[in-house]
């Protein structure tokens, strides 16, 4: 039997003021999981992956539904970006074979499945959740009828009213073992999350890794508030730190990206973990935010010692609140402080993740989340417009209350721009407060500038400009930590870059105005 796995295309080139999606090659790491699982448990199955992020169009995915024919295709959609490359994608396996079972996955397809079925009619089956156990269920029997199960939602299965069930595999375990022969590891080009850490390892070789799945939290934003379901797994310390000396030893990894959502929860096995990796000499990133509830001294040193230079905290906001009442965060604000003072002391690079933007935060709210943020010492802040996940909380609420279109359909979010409009505060305005947030707290008022470190600030405003080539207040800035470092002329081409900017684009220009900078 020929398995054939697509990951549906998601990239998208985003500017500076837009909200950040994906927009480089990452790892299918998803789809990998479910392919190195079915090579190890279905060996009569011949597997293969397909990228389409990969081409610029589906002529790969011609070819090899040419040379390979396989009797099952499992597309996977992670975001609704994609939505819009799904016709084009199954009319063409479709066209090739009408015999094809057809199956899609992903967070994006589990959440608008009824929608996407009635749209979709060369689908013929959408995953509930995880694809690993599903997928190798449908292989191992090899008819259609395999579809009738709980977890595969069917026309039929919407037309009776079966309510979709779980099928997860409990060991994680069996999982962790990611089988990178099944891709061109040359192929992706992983970009490290914000740090000016980030740059300090050279011929960076850099795979990511998930540990747990499931989070017992409920944050409204996020695409899991919505299940009761807060069921959490876990991989033994043991199976991880065996991975990863696989990882270094085989591929020359030396950066990894530890993808959780709550690596700390259990925090005798998160120490574990981060003693077992101590040595390797890799460096080590949480791009995901780390929780500060389940920090101590003793986690922080030996995340330190295991090769983490950059502590990026899950806060969401500096408000009380906005907290208790709007996001559902157990966070108590004064946790904060503590963990960063040792984070301070172990010289962590800190960095905090907030989210603006949410119905029933007011102004006053996010101003008070800038002052926490000054107060604390954060080194950088991330300011995330509140981005309308399907299956959300927030997307219930949302579409309840008329902040945005009750007809919305997968496909029609724009995740690249914030489109939430409350009677309070409009779009523009949102968007125009948050990221002046973000250019008050992390250029006007830096941390490291504030203190005299210079030369870390300027790695900072440099890390800036390689991803956002355009911003001018990286320039402005590096321009003033560079004039201090005594570098006059190197700060005189960084204002003069800064000048030419402003001049041309009147956004950067009002920016400027509002905080007084030269023009």
């Amino acid at each position: 039997m020929n398995v054939l796995l697509v990951v549906v295309p998601y990239l998208m080139k985003l500017e500076v003021k837009e909200h950040m999606l994906r927009s480089f090659t990452a790892f299918p790491y998803g789809v990998l999981s479910i392919a190195s699982y079915l090579k190890k448990n279905a060996p009569h199955a011949n597997v293969r992956v397909l990228d389409c992020n990969l081409h610029n169009d589906l002529s790969a995915l011609k070819e090899t539904l040419k040379d390979f024919s396989p009797s099952i295709v499992g597309l996977s959609m992670m975001f609704d970006i994609s939505y819009k490359h799904l016709s084009s994608i199954t009319a063409m396996i479709k066209e090739h074979d009408r015999r094809t079972i057809v199956v899609l996955g992903g967070s994006a397809a589990t959440s608008s499945y009824e929608n996407i079925l009635e749209m979709q009619p060369d689908i013929d089956a959408i995953c509930y959740y995880e694809g690993e156990r599903p997928m190798l269920k449908l292989i191992r029997n090899d008819y259609p009828g395999i579809l009738n199960d709980p977890w595969w939602i069917t026309r039929q299965s919407l037309l009776e009213k079966r309510r979709p069930e779980k099928l997860f595999v409990w060991n994680l375990d069996e999982l962790i073992d990611i089988d990178y022969s099944l891709v061109n590891v040359s192929d992706y080009e992983m970009v490290e999350a914000f740090s000016p850490c980030s740059h300090r390892i050279k011929n960076k070789r850099q795979f990511i890794l998930v540990t747990s799945r499931g989070c017992k939290f409920g944050c409204s934003f996020c695409f899991h508030s919505g299940d009761p379901d807060k069921t959490i797994r876990y991989a033994s310390a043991e199976k991880i730190i065996s991975h990863v000396k696989h990882l270094v030893d085989d591929y020359g990894m030396n950066v990894l990206t530890i993808n959780d959502d709550q690596l700390l929860l259990n925090m005798d096995r998160a120490k574990q973990i981060f003693a077992g990796l101590a040595g390797l000499g890799i460096r080590i990133e949480c791009p995901n935010g780390l929780s500060v509830a389940f920090m101590d001294e003793e986690l922080i040193a030996l995340m330190r010692a295991a090769g983490m230079d950059t502590a990026t905290l899950a806060i969401e906001s500096g408000c009380a609140y906005v907290l208790n009442n709007i996001i559902h965060k157990p966070l108590t604000l004064d946790k904060v402080k503590p963990v960063v003072d040792i984070l301070r002391k172990y010289d962590f690079w800190i960095h905090g993740f907030f989210v603006s933007g949410i119905p029933g935060e007011t102004d006053k709210h996010r101003d008070e989340t800038v002052r926490f943020i000054k107060e604390v010492g954060l080194d950088w802040a991330v300011f995330n417009l509140a981005m309308v996940s399907r299956g959300s909380d927030l997307f219930r609420m949302c579409v309840q209350n008329g902040y945005i279109d009750k007809n919305t359909k997968i496909g029609d979010l724009q995740y690249s721009r914030y489109i939430i409009n409350t009677p309070e505060y409009s779009t523009e305005h949102v968007t125009t407060k948050t990221y002046r947030m973000n250019l008050d707290v992390n250029f006007v008022n830096n941390y490291r500038m504030k203190h005299g470190e210079y030369a870390i600030a300027a790695d900072a405003f440099r890390d800036v400009i390689r991803r956002y080539e355009d911003q001018a207040f990286a320039y402005y800035y590096l321009g003033k930590a560079l004039w201090e470092m005594d570098r006059h002329g190197d700060a005189a081409d960084a204002f003069e870059k800064y000048t030419e900017i402003v001049l041309k684009d009147p956004l950067w220009k009002a920016h400027a105005e509002y905080f007084g900078l030269e023009t």
